[in-house]
Formats: C-alpha cells, sequence, structure tokens
C-alpha cells in the first residue's frame, strides 16, 4: 500500500526526468533546443502550481464541505517532491549513461 502513495511522484519524476534532459541537452549542443522552451516548461509548472494552490485554497475557504476531500487528494509536501526529483534525476542519469556509456 505505501508503494502505491509514492506512485503519482515516481510516475511524474520518471516522465520528467528524460524531458528536461532532452530539453537541456538540445540546449548545451546547439541541436535546436532553446533557451525559450525549457523556460515556458518551467513557467507553465509554475502557473499550474499556482492554479492549483489558489483553487484549493478558495475551495477550502468558501466551499468547507470540501475541506475534508482535500486532505485525502493530492497534498503535496517536500517528501513528495523530493521523490519525484529522485526519480527525474535517476531516469535522466540512466538515459545519459544509456547513450553514452558507463565510463
Amino acid at each position: 500500500m505505501a508503494v502505491m502513495r509514492h506512485a503519482p511522484p515516481i510516475a511524474m519524476g520518471l516522465v520528467m526526468g528524460p524531458m528536461m534532459l532532452w530539453m537541456l541537452h538540445g540546449i548545451l549542443m546547439g541541436d535546436g533546443g532553446s533557451a525559450l522552451a525549457l523556460t515556458m516548461f518551467v513557467a507553465a509548472h509554475l502557473g499550474v502550481a499556482v492554479v492549483v494552490l489558489v483553487a484549493a485554497f478558495l475551495a477550502a475557504r468558501f466551499a468547507p464541505g470540501l475541506r475534508d476531500r482535500l486532505t485525502v487528494w493530492h497534498r503535496p509536501s517536500l517528501r513528495h517532491f523530493g521523490i519525484m526529483l529522485g526519480a527525474a534525476g535517476g531516469a535522466a542519469l540512466l538515459i545519459h549513461f544509456a547513450i553514452h556509456g558507463l565510463t
């Protein structure tokens, strides 16, 4: 059961790691990647985070019946972020080693 609780951040990390590696590699190697694409990727994630936080606060404030549901739904924490970041880093590292070799 504990594994299922960590499945969403692990899955997101496994998807975001290769995506960030792909964009960063394109920028560093001049293969058509752009700093604008990377900036827009980060900005989109920040924008979504702000919208979700504002919606959660407004729902908790103006719809008290949702307060109990919000405690059960997705509540990001520092541990959640760490698991997601670790999965993203691990996926990017494995892909990098697979492409460039272990040495």
